[in-house]
């Protein structure tokens, strides 16, 4: 009998999501109200399917440049330099990509070696991690204080910094601590790359998702920092658009070649359809409005009555759509909690520890969905706590 070959190392450095195995593990139940997923529950906006039925119907279903189509690149770089600050060349600082999640892979790709380091302020998205174990890279994960909003300290950055050290990730509006970081907090960890000849990628994919007076802003608009900054954006969260799959990155011209090389021998280029909902999408920005609107109500209510519940702390996340609440004082095992949760009272979250060692004692709550689950859940979580 023979044995069969190995599978790749990358294979085995994968780490599998742990938002996903709560995602499985949540399908086996019959009555759940779910709040552990981060996909808004509404449709796509009537605007972008129209156009996109339109276009199919007259046979638009081709490939198209790996950069994406000239008229969305074009209508994106408009859109970075009036809402962003970022101005680009939409022929050759730009290109469309599968998701935020294709141009952070391809990003990390085509600017980390095996042995880097890369460091991460934790709290943070699991996929960061997988992104940077694939090329073999190392993942540093930065220390933020929830006293203060799990905002990044520049002094810890530069401390963090080896001469290993190639990157650094600076997600805002944050998942899953819903942080916003401000613009003078950003300036001074980008001064802090500069000094240090870092990469940043900036993953601002809830950008259009801020409340209280919170305000999204891009480091990249700094001439200063754009050279050494990769920004992704994403089509996902703000227009409910998680199965279209279109995001985008821009940045210096010799890094967007690199991910256009890399993108033709992955997937060509992002289906046209969706590059055609995308640009109905920027026609319709208004749409946006909307959607704010409805996770402005959303959270007040998940925020007021996770407040009024004993032992937790929901904090004040001023943007996304998730408040990673502590509940350290009924539980330190988050898993468990979770757990529990799911079999006691029928609610599904998402464990803090799986935002890496830091979260641990939190559980990240997602509103993007209606306001009855939302309602449900509550009630559950309640009764399921007073009950023991």
């Amino acid at each position: 009998m023979t044995t069969a070959p190995e599978l790749s190392g990358l294979s085995s450095r994968m780490p599998q999501s742990g938002i996903r195995e709560v995602f499985d593990a949540a399908q086996s139940y019959d009555d759940l109200a779910d709040l552990s997923i981060g996909e808004p529950d509404f449709s796509t906006p009537d605007p972008v399917a129209s156009a996109v039925a339109t276009a199919v119907g007259t046979g638009v279903s081709s490939y198209t440049e790996t950069l994406g189509r000239p008229d969305l690149r074009a209508a994106l770089a408009e859109k970075l330099a009036g809402e962003n600050g970022i101005d680009v060349d939409p022929d050759s600082e730009l290109i469309v990509t599968p998701g935020a999640m294709g141009a952070l892979f391809a990003t990390v790709q085509v600017l980390c070696d095996p042995g880097d380091d890369v460091i991460v302020p934790t709290p943070y998205w699991p996929n960061y991690r997988g992104h940077v174990a694939s090329v073999g890279a190392q993942f540093v994960p930065l220390e933020t204080d929830p006293r203060e909003g799990f905002v990044p300290d520049p002094e810890k950055l530069a401390a963090a910094v080896t001469p290993d050290t190639t990157m650094v990730v600076l997600n805002t509006p944050a998942n899953p601590t819903g942080t916003v970081t401000s613009a003078e907090r950003l300036a001074a960890l980008g001064e802090v790359a500069a000094e240090n000849d870092l990469w940043i990628v900036a993953d601002e994919t809830y950008e259009d998702l801020v409340y209280d007076g919170a305000t999204h802003h891009s480091l990249a608009s700094d001439p200063a920092h754009f050279e050494q900054t990769v920004t992704i954006h994403s089509f996902s969260k703000s227009y409910a658009m998680t199965g279209w799959r279109v995001g985008y990155a821009s940045g210096p011209e010799h890094v967007i070649d690199a991910v256009r090389v890399l993108q033709e021998h992955t997937i060509s280029s992002v289906a046209e359809p969706a590059q055609i909902a995308a640009l109905a999408a920027l026609d319709n920005r208004h749409v946006v409005d909307d959607v704010r609107d409805a996770f402005t109500r959303r959270r007040r209510l998940i925020l007021d009555r996770l407040g009024a519940i004993d032992g937790i702390d929901p904090g004040s996340p001023g943007g996304a759509f998730y408040v990673f609440a502590d509940v350290s004082a009924h539980t330190t095992d988050s898993q468990a909690f979770v757990e529990r949760l799911m079999a006691n009272a029928g609610v599904a979250a998402v464990p803090g520890a799986v935002f890496g060692d830091a979260g641990e004692g939190h559980i990240r709550f997602s509103y993007a969905t209606d306001i009855d689950t939302i309602e449900t859940a509550m009630d559950r979580l309640e009764e399921e706590l007073n009950a023991r």
